[in-house]
């Protein structure tokens, strides 16, 4: 047998503008801010993906394939999972988690060393599309150099704190720390060609790391930024919310591993996760487009949780669900919240223009393509390769949105 075959998210004002350019050209100091060291290489990293995987999908309709060694949909599976969110995960991180914890800023050759890691780690890790499977566990060893050096450092920033509420803190640090262990099943796949490690490796990935990181940030900041906002809104976000949601991941991804029945899990976070856009009120965002943004990315939750529902039932394919998860919400939600951190960085308002407005609504856009491929199966294949390169166009339009934001100094002359 083959090796092939082993490895079977504050403004009331929204304005219009596309590309928000300063007006100098003088060039910021990237190293000295965490969010610029990271989304920078972060937009890039997206492109190039996108660039790999829409070749792919094209060369495949040719009944060929980029890939010599592994198998392209476990490679694709690695690749997206890791290299693509934690650089935006990273630049967050880094830059919100010291204010959550009242704590001193992370050093800055941390801010420059973990970004340069994820790059090169995604550099081999592309390698490995054409060549050597040994490439791929290379980038999987800097990208487990990289999340271990980016959960020492939550770890610190804990230890120096003195606040009471450290709990979204901590569900990162052990987000992290999971996205480790799947690091970790990686290479023991990628070392012996077992596929049982693959599939860890996936569902810690993906329920243990990606999915809790992005819950937590939600919990926290969507309630907060709503009532910046909206008159007379009232925060919602008590604790036992968060432990359920991010414990409904994790239980999904142990039940996945053990390969027991998945419904329970999903019909829990489905309920849950309706639960938060009644009572975050997500219907009184809709005058705020930036705020709107995120809001309209939690709501793919319930849908990926319905869908994973029903194909615990063997009523729908699990991919649909799979990919209302990782394009529907996370590609939204990371959107949303970048290009917020973006502006306010930047010095600009927080105001969506109505570029940045169209792109967003295209990325959802894509989510519905992806995901009705996936109920479609007669449509499967043109809809995978529509997607993709719809996908690479928005991710494109973003990039042009985005770059002079982080490369340039603040619009206002200050820090940051």
């Amino acid at each position: 047998m083959g090796r092939g075959a082993k490895f079977a998210d504050t403004s009331v004002l929204y304005q219009i503008r596309i590309s928000p350019h300063v007006a100098s050209p003088r060039i910021a100091k990237v190293g000295l801010h965490p969010h610029r060291t990271a989304f920078l290489p972060g937009l890039f990293a997206a492109l190039l993906l996108l660039a790999v995987w829409s070749s792919e999908l094209l060369m495949r309709q040719q009944g060929a394939s980029l890939h010599r060694e592994l198998s392209p949909m476990q490679a694709h599976a690695a690749l997206m999972l890791y290299g693509l969110f934690p650089f935006f995960m990273t630049g967050f991180i880094l830059t919100a988690a010291p204010r959550w914890l009242n704590a001193a800023a992370p050093a800055r050759w941390r801010c420059v060393l973990i970004p340069l890691l994820l790059f090169a780690a995604l550099l081999c890790a592309l390698a490995a599309v054409p060549g050597s499977h040994y490439w791929l566990a290379a980038a999987a060893l800097l990208w487990l150099v990289a999340l271990a050096l980016l959960a020492q450092t939550m770890q610190q920033l804990l230890h120096q704190s003195a606040v009471t509420d450290r709990l979204h803190a901590q569900t990162v640090l052990a987000a992290l720390l999971a996205g480790c262990c799947g690091l970790v099943a990686m290479l023991y796949w990628l070392l012996t060609g077992e596929a049982a490690a693959w599939w860890w490796m996936r569902n810690l990935a993906l329920w243990g790391f990606l999915l809790p990181v992005f819950l937590a940030v939600s919990h926290r900041m969507l309630p907060f930024f709503t009532q910046s906002v909206i008159p007379q809104y009232q925060i919602w976000r008590p604790r036992w919310l968060l432990l359920a949601l991010v414990g409904g991941s994790w239980l999904y991804g142990l039940l996945a591993i053990a390969q027991l029945p998945l419904w329970p899990a999903s019909l829990l976070l489905c309920g849950i996760s309706t639960a938060c856009l009644y009572r975050w009120q997500s219907w009184r965002s809709r005058s705020v487009p930036l705020l709107a943004m995120l809001h309209l990315a939690f709501a793919w939750l319930p849908l990926a949780f319905l869908l994973l529902t029903l194909a615990g039932f063997g009523l729908v394919s699990s991919l649909a669900g799979l990919h209302a998860v990782t394009v529907g919400f996370f590609i939204t939600m990371l959107v949303g919240f970048a290009s917020r951190v973006m502006l306010g960085h930047a010095g600009h308002p927080l105001q969506a223009s109505r570029g940045l407005w169209w792109l967003y609504l295209l990325l959802h856009g894509v989510a519905l393509l992806r995901v009705s491929a996936d109920l479609l199966p007669a449509f499967a294949l043109r809809g995978y390769v529509l997607a993709a390169l719809s996908l690479l166009v928005g991710l494109l339009g973003w990039a042009w949105f985005g770059l002079p934001l982080l490369a340039r100094k603040r619009a206002d002359g200050k820090p940051g």
